[in-house]
């Protein structure tokens, strides 16, 4: 009873973390780069991330690291928070918030692969099933609004978009670990911490040139949701997802990004929600389901 109540705690956080990554596409890029340039926001988002860790470790029992597991933890670092924030304000910036989540949501793909390769974790047909029902949801989705836009405007974001992905899905499956052994916020805190040396060098020379001045209440208000919700809390969420779930089921939520995305776009007068929506959306969620529903009997391999 207990481990079941985790795991729908697990689910829930999962959920939450991705209706505000979801609600992020739109608000990052609505700041960005008039409001912020997209490496001044990651060096501020990176440092803000890593200061509000360290003070949540404060009022939890202290946890004593290993030498060897800090190190693996600045390598995650490279992934989780460097690469990550880096190309996906990047990509985001050159792209459409749409193309993004629609990319974003091919996570699962990897993780699934990654985490059979790297976890030896079941490719049961169960969990194939799934993904199909759930990438045929995006897949809807995409088609009903045109297919992403590969020109040379759009082009570098898409790409920097597609390594994020990739990135984000290898870090799920390697800080699962991590995440088992140690408390969320302390592995948080030194993934932060050793990230946002990078990230701040990176983006120096952008934050070195902000106007500050400049930035309206709603740029303000904007960098405030990225700082504290789209990172802080989102990343938080994601750790106790990863703690409870494998990284197959935990990136399966992603596929809720381009519908989000889409019903956000609605809400703000640019769009229509219609039946490809509605539909796209139970698959989606549909898909979540199958993948999370594992039947002990159900040992069958794909390929064995």
């Amino acid at each position: 009873m207990f481990k079941s109540g985790f795991k729908t705690r697990a689910h829930l956080s999962l959920l939450i973390a991705n209706i505000i990554y979801g609600v992020n596409y739109s608000v990052a890029k609505s700041i960005m780069p008039d409001q912020i340039k997209p490496l001044a926001l990651v060096a501020i988002r990176s440092i803000s991330a890593a200061a509000l860790f360290w003070l949540a470790s404060l009022f939890l029992p202290k946890e004593k690291v290993s030498k060897k597991d800090i190190l693996f933890l600045a390598f995650c670092s490279l992934f989780g928070v460097v690469t990550n924030q880096v190309l996906f304000l990047v990509g985001l910036n050159y792209t459409s918030p749409v193309n993004s989540s629609i990319i974003v949501s091919t996570n699962p793909i990897f993780a699934f692969i990654l985490a059979a390769l790297i976890l030896k974790e079941n490719i049961t047909y169960l969990k194939g099933i799934g993904l199909a029902i759930g990438l045929t949801g995006v897949l809807i989705l995409i088609l009903e609004n045109g297919t992403p836009d590969i020109s040379s405007r759009t082009f570098l974001g898409d790409i920097s978009t597609l390594v994020n992905t990739i990135s984000w899905a290898f870090y799920t499956v390697i800080i699962k670990r991590m995440l088992e052994k140690y408390h969320p916020v302390t592995v948080m805190k030194w993934t932060f911490f050793f990230g946002m040396f990078i990230t701040f060098s990176i983006g120096f020379p952008n934050l070195s040139s902000t106007d500050w001045s400049a930035i309206t209440l709603n740029g303000w208000l904007g960098i405030g949701f990225v700082l504290v919700f789209a990172t802080f809390v989102g990343y938080l969420l994601i750790a106790f997802g990863l703690r409870r779930l494998s990284p197959t089921i935990v990136s399966t939520y992603t596929y809720l990004n381009p519908v989000i995305a889409a019903y956000l776009a609605t809400l703000m007068g640019q769009d229509r929600i219609d039946i490809h929506m509605i539909l796209s959306a139970i698959l989606i969620f549909a898909g979540v389901f199958v993948v999370s529903w594992q039947k002990k009997s159900d040992q069958t391999k794909i390929g064995s």
